[in-house]
């Protein structure tokens, strides 16, 4: 449970700030400013009305604890720069009487940018000596990286045992959001839960299956939930040896008066291709050599049916291959829809993981839902009901 309670906030001024943000945006030339750093600007904001010398602290990519250039935070300074509307000092390293120094000398009012923690082995390794060493940049520790929450690396876990540590604007946003899907849902509450694998969701489906009145099934782990109920999918993404897993769900959410829902009718064709032709289908009547890559215009029809009826919707995982067209139909459809009752007040809707935000981004519908969060697999794991290490070093779970 998330003890909203025990969220600390820094509120005092004067003092050096070592800021903990997910900085891990695309690198590609000619990219707009992120929206992950777009997020955290009123973060920026807030600690300059204090007179707070910040110092931001973040990962790129996977270095695997080695000097990589192609991953170096350097990049991404234009992008900060152009966000927060400041000079943006980049420091080549994150520890050291170097960085130490750099820091103490720097006026008061500068926003310092330190190389990627990650070329450090000892950062994912949790190390104390690693975060006792980032520790003597600063004053105070803020953790504003939600999306990072659920890893026990040192600058997220370790580094609260050597300053006072706070949690950060956008943190402090996810959580108070979250909670309403996580502890207290409004009911009826609906979750439509997509993805391939179902071995890496059935956590996350039991517990979602005790908050909520109804979850439906989309995307390619659909298509073992009708595999299961004896029909032939053909030629469609299967994960093999799940059976008993869906027999568990069927169970867990029978036992907790949930209800699921999976596709009645499904689009098909022969391959994945941009423009291929379709064959719109019912569930039991799907062609040889076909695989289903959308749902259909009836099981679209069913799942407004259900969300016109709820009072809160969390979304994680297109209903289809919708990054290519003709497959973005059931996808673009849903997104539209809670949209919709979003904007009429009529629900409490909120999203999370990257192909749900991007597929709200292509509906041009991003913002009107409720609440967009920035996790991922920081999300899915709160979802689940784990302890993540970077709330649990701040006391909040």
């Amino acid at each position: 449970m998330i003890n909203v309670e025990n969220i600390k906030k820094f509120k005092t001024e004067n003092k050096t700030v070592l800021i903990r943000f997910d900085l891990n945006v695309p690198l590609a030339s000619g990219s707009p400013v992120s929206d992950r750093i777009i997020r955290v600007i009123d973060s920026i904001a807030e600690l300059k009305l204090l007179n707070s010398k910040i110092v931001i602290l973040s990962h790129l990519g996977r270095p695997k604890g080695k000097i990589d250039n192609k991953l170096s935070l350097k990049q991404i300074t234009p992008q900060l720069e152009q966000a927060f509307g400041s000079k943006i000092t980049f420091l080549d390293d994150c520890i050291g009487i170097d960085v130490e120094n750099k820091i103490k000398n720097a006026n008061q009012e500068e926003i310092i940018l330190l190389e990627n923690c990650r070329f450090y082995k000892e950062e994912e390794d949790n190390d104390n000596n690693f975060a006792q060493s980032l520790s003597k940049l600063a004053d105070v520790y803020i953790n504003d990286a939600f999306a990072c929450s659920h890893r026990s690396h040192a600058s997220v876990a370790a580094i609260t045992n050597y300053l006072p540590s706070y949690c950060g604007n956008l943190l402090s946003e996810e959580l108070l959001n979250l909670a309403d899907v996580i502890q207290m849902p409004l009911s009826p509450s609906v979750t439509i839960m997509g993805g391939s694998k179902i071995s890496t969701k059935i956590s996350i489906l039991k517990s979602l299956s005790i908050k909520m009145d109804t979850i439906i099934i989309v995307g390619g782990m659909a298509n073992n939930f009708i595999k299961y109920s004896g029909l032939n999918v053909k030629n469609s993404l299967i994960e093999n040896d799940v059976d008993d897993l869906i027999n568990q769900i069927y169970k867990f959410a029978e036992d907790n008066n949930c209800k699921i829902i999976t596709p009645i009718d499904v689009v098909t064709a022969k391959e994945v291709k941009k423009d291929i032709e379709t064959v719109t289908s019912a569930i039991d009547e799907i062609k040889e050599n076909n695989m289903i890559l959308d749902i259909g215009p009836q099981t679209i029809e069913l799942i407004k049916k259900e969300l016109s009826y709820a009072k809160t919707v969390f979304w994680n995982g297109p209903a289809g291959v919708f990054e290519i067209p003709p497959f973005q139909v059931g996808t673009l459809a849903i997104a539209k829809y809670i949209a919709d009752l979003s904007t009429k007040n009529l629900i409490k809707s909120f999203a999370g993981g990257g192909d749900t935000i991007a597929a709200l981004e292509m509906a041009n519908v991003k913002n009107e839902f409720s609440y967009i969060s920035t996790g991922g697999g920081a999300l899915l794991e709160l979802l689940e009901g784990r302890k993540l290490p970077g709330l649990k070093a701040l006391n909040i779970l």
